[in-house]
């Protein structure tokens, strides 16, 4: 059997040590985001407009629009092909305005992008969307 070297005998040295304590570290970090996405996964999004209840399901992002391969279809005179998106984050769900020509609004305030929570009433162009989270 050949000897055991020294160096790979010898006690961690500071050097080692601190990427020990990285490789640490970035366990605990990757750990907390799989936390986070499952803990996110469970916020399922229901979309209540004039004509229903939408749910995404499993799906991470809607297009919602006037558009045949939208997955949210909107009828509204002032809505575009694809108007916005709805993106499952880490954080939870965003809204994102795809360059509408009558913009995206939440709040009174027209948005690029926001995080929605329960209860938000998007209004895309001229169409209400309100937001449910559960």
């Amino acid at each position: 059997m050949p000897p055991i070297s020294p160096a790979l005998s010898a006690p961690p040295g500071d050097g080692r040590r601190a990427v020990v304590e990285r490789v640490l570290r970035t366990a605990d970090e990757l750990e907390r985001r799989a936390r986070a996405l499952q803990t996110g996964a469970a916020a399922r999004l229901a979309l209540v407009t004039a004509a229903g209840v939408v749910s995404a399901g499993g799906r991470q992002r809607l297009v919602l629009g006037r558009g045949p391969r939208c997955d949210v279809v909107l009828t509204g005179r002032h809505i575009s092909r694809q108007h916005a998106a709805l993106v499952h984050r880490l954080d939870g769900w965003w809204v994102e305005d795809l360059g509408s020509r009558n913009g995206t609004w939440c709040g009174g305030e027209r948005v690029a992008r926001r995080r929605v929570g329960h209860g938000d009433v998007l209004r895309l162009a001229d169409v209400a969307v309100r937001c449910r989270l559960s």
